[in-house]
């Protein structure tokens, strides 16, 4: 999650990121909804896709459904509005040496997709003026004491903000926004120490594909069978095997891969009968969603200190705030003039509630306290996205709340051995597209073992 390398005992730097390695099929076979296969898969994000196409290599009949007109769940690259790869989720791809996309370019030898690696230039703002090292120190420092102190509470499930002891740094807001918002889609109120420091993650650099991180996600699982448009209401696991309702009629089968978010899941929208136990609902409230939403700004040219792929932080005007009103930014994305900047934890919850026009404001705003008038005149257009409303996914990513880790355990747990729990919240690189799909694999071999 953590993209920088201030601090060396650990680094963290996710917004959901890889997938898995293995080539893809070009002659999968196609169920159509009316048959009943030996198992359905419910979301065709990648941990859903990873399950279908195991699956399917195994020689097993499975239907996947998905609620949407389109794959990839959280990981979707949009072309049209700038005329240019805009990443609405994931972007960073995280831990180039075993990263599977990474790997399945390499393998492949994918034309048309560029990756490289991010190099982590980082600019810090007080009001206009650009901090020359060593001025950014005590911004870095304040950032490494906030991590040591998570790191010393790893052992408790207890929120950042119990374990942080100096909150009366000038830069304490701007350190929380980038290890908090920035990072882990939520405030330090609204995360557990001890998750945050069982995180699975491979130490290696993240990579960035040019070509837009969704647009190699659907390259990769462009083969793989799926019922768009397809809702599932109601699953019924009570007798032999499971049931599953959908706004197109009903299925059966042996089992059942579940793939959606923990917000979709905690919001009701997909009943069970009979209930299930508490504790597994509890893990679908406990192992929550953040948010994180990218407010994306296209200008005639580029005017940030790097040449591209740049980070911009700035010294946010308030002292110990719970919730870091601001953005971080990632300017001029693989030189197309596009830039992201993000809100996330109760902050992104807020601007997305007052709409987007509010939100590419108050970051218009930010930009020229910092880069003068010519932010306006070179603005081109703007777009803010919302995954908290979002009716397929209710949110950006999972984390488990404080007093919640245990939880995680709970959520993957199998009811019945014939419901079984996939996606990025059940994962050990959870909040990423890596996570999500190994999540997949998990989950299908499971299956696999009771048919």
């Amino acid at each position: 999650m953590d993209k920088h390398k201030k601090f060396n005992f650990f680094n963290r730097r996710q917004f959901i990121s890889s997938i898995l390695s293995v080539s893809a099929l070009t002659n999968l076979p196609k169920i159509s909804l009316a048959s009943d296969p030996e198992v359905i898969v419910i979301g065709a994000g990648a941990s859903g896709l990873a399950a279908t196409e195991y699956l399917l290599k195994k020689g097993k009949s499975v239907i996947c459904i998905e609620a949407n007109n389109r794959i990839g769940g959280r990981c979707y690259t949009d072309n049209a509005f700038f005329g240019v790869p805009y990443d609405m989720g994931a972007h960073w791809i995280t831990n180039n040496k075993t990263n599977p996309y990474v790997h399945y370019w390499n393998e492949n030898n994918i034309e048309g997709f560029n990756l490289y690696e991010d190099k982590e230039y980082e600019s810090v703002y007080v009001g206009n003026k650009k901090l020359i090292s060593p001025e950014d120190k005590p911004l870095w420092d304040q950032y490494n004491s906030i991590l040591k102190d998570i790191g010393r509470s790893s052992n408790k499930d207890i929120a950042p903000s119990e374990a942080v002891s100096n909150k009366s740094s000038e830069w304490y807001d701007t350190a929380h926004l980038i290890i908090g918002p920035y990072d882990m889609a939520k405030d330090f109120d609204h995360f557990s120490c001890m998750d945050w420091w069982n995180y699975l993650e491979p130490e290696t650099n993240s990579w960035f594909c040019s070509e837009g991180y969704g647009a190699l996600v659907k390259h990769r699982w462009r083969n793989v069978p799926v019922q768009f448009n397809t809702r599932a209401q109601t699953i019924k696991w009570g007798g032999q095997g499971v049931k599953i309702e959908t706004n197109k009629g009903t299925i059966s089968s042996q089992a059942c891969i579940l793939t959606v978010s923990t917000g979709v899941l905690a919001s009701g929208k997909i009943k069970f009968i009979p209930m299930l136990a508490m504790e597994k609902y509890d893990s679908f409230s406990g192992i929550s969603m953040g948010i994180y939403n990218h407010i994306a700004l296209q200008f005639k040219k580029d005017f940030f200190p790097h040449d591209k792929d740049g980070y911009i932080y700035y010294k946010l005007n308030s002292q110990n705030a719970p919730i870091p009103r601001g953005v971080a930014g990632l300017t001029n994305s693989s030189g197309s003039n596009l830039s992201y900047f993000d809100a996330g934890g109760e902050f992104a919850r807020e601007l997305e509630n007052v709409g987007e026009e509010a939100s590419i404001d108050f970051v218009l705003g930010e930009l020229k306290s910092i880069f003068g008038s010519k932010v306006e005149k070179l603005l081109i257009k703007a777009h803010a996205t919302s995954w908290a409303s979002n009716p397929f996914t209710l949110g950006s990513y999972a984390s488990a709340e404080p007093g919640s880790f245990h939880l995680r355990k709970v959520l993957r747990q199998s009811v019945g051995d014939r419901i079984f729990t996939a996606g990025e919240a059940t994962a050990e690189e959870w909040a990423t597209v890596a996570g999500a799909t190994r999540s997949g694999l998990r989950a299908a071999k499971e299956v696999i073992k009771i048919l």
